[in-house]
C-alpha cells in the first residue's frame, strides 16, 4: 500500500578492466541534494563485448553527479549462459527507448543518459560528452528527494518545481545491488569472473506526478525485490521520456529511529 501525504571502448585494455574490477566500489559517493544524470547500461553476462562497458560503469559510479544503473536483458541467454540478473521487464524497457531514438534493433552494450541521449557503451567518451550535456540542462529539470525511514519504507518528496510543468510523469522506484560477483561457466564469457556495478533488481512505477508538490511513503515489500543495497527515484515522463530528476538513498545498515 503507497500511503500518499500530499497534493556508460570495446578497446579498452584488460589492464585497465582489470584494474578496475580491483576497486572496491561499495556505495555510490552520492550527496543529498545533488542533482544527478541517469546513466543507464543494457548489458549482459552472454554479451562478450559487455565486460568492458561493465567495467565503465563501476568507474562512473563513483562519480557524485552521476547515478549509473546496470539492467540485464535477457536475449543472450540462448548461447548458453542464463544471466541470473536478466528480466523481462529490462529488455522491454531497452526495446522501449529504440522506438524513442529510432533505432532499427537492440544491442549490448548500449548507455542511456537521462532518458534523452544513447551510446554505445564501448565509446565513453561519446558517454561522458552525453553526461556533460544533461548536466548542462536545466529547463525541465526537478528536484527530488528520497529518505530512508525506516528497514521497509522510503519517503518521497518532490517539492514545488519553479517552473510549472505541464506534462505526465512517472514516479519511479528502482531497489539495486552495489555490486555482483559471478563466475561464468557457459557461454561466451566462459571462464570469466564478471563484475556488475549498480544491478537493478527491480524497477517499479509507483504513482504519477502531476507538476506538483508530492510527499509519499512507499513500503519496500509491495514491491517483492530480493536485495536491494540502494533505493532510487526517477521521475521520468510517460511513455519512457526524459528522466527529470532522480535521487538515491542507502538501505544497508540499521534503520533510522
Amino acid at each position: 500500500m503507497t500511503i500518499l501525504l500530499s497534493p556508460l571502448s570495446a578497446l579498452r585494455s584488460l589492464v585497465l578492466v582489470a584494474g578496475l574490477m580491483l576497486v572496491a566500489m561499495t556505495s555510490p559517493p552520492v550527496q543529498a541534494g545533488e542533482r544527478l544524470t541517469v546513466v543507464e547500461l543494457f548489458t549482459s553476462q552472454g554479451c562478450p563485448l559487455c565486460p568492458p562497458a561493465d567495467a565503465f560503469l563501476g568507474e562512473l559510479t563513483q562519480r557524485s553527479d552521476v547515478l549509473g544503473l546496470s539492467f540485464h536483458v535477457g536475449y543472450w541467454d540462448y548461447i548458453g549462459w542464463a544471466d541470473p540478473f536478466s528480466k523481462p521487464a529490462y529488455t522491454k524497457r531497452q526495446e522501449k527507448y529504440l522506438d524513442r531514438f529510432g533505432l532499427p534493433y537492440v544491442f549490448t552494450p548500449q548507455v542511456v543518459i537521462d532518458g534523452r541521449m544513447h551510446a554505445s557503451g564501448n565509446r565513453p567518451d561519446d558517454i561522458l560528452g552525453s553526461i556533460k550535456k544533461a548536466g548542462e540542462v536545466r529547463r525541465g529539470r526537478i528536484d527530488v528527494d528520497i529518505t530512508r525511514v525506516s528497514a521497509g519504507q522510503v519517503r518521497i518528496q518532490i517539492p514545488e518545481p519553479e517552473a510549472v510543468y505541464r506534462g505526465e510523469a512517472e514516479i519511479i522506484l528502482v531497489r539495486f545491488d552495489a555490486k555482483k560477483k559471478t563466475v561464468v561457466t557457459r557461454g561466451e564469457n566462459t571462464g570469466s569472473t564478471l563484475v556488475n556495478f549498480n544491478v537493478v533488481r527491480i524497477m517499479r512505477p509507483v504513482g504519477d506526478w502531476d507538476g506538483k508538490a508530492a510527499d509519499m511513503v512507499q513500503r519496500l515489500a509491495e514491491l517483492d525485490a530480493p536485495g536491494g543495497d540502494f533505493c532510487a527515484v526517477l521521475i521520468q515522463e510517460r511513455g519512457q521520456g526524459r528522466i527529470l530528476g532522480a535521487a538515491v538513498v542507502d538501505m544497508r545498515g540499521p534503520a533510522p529511529g
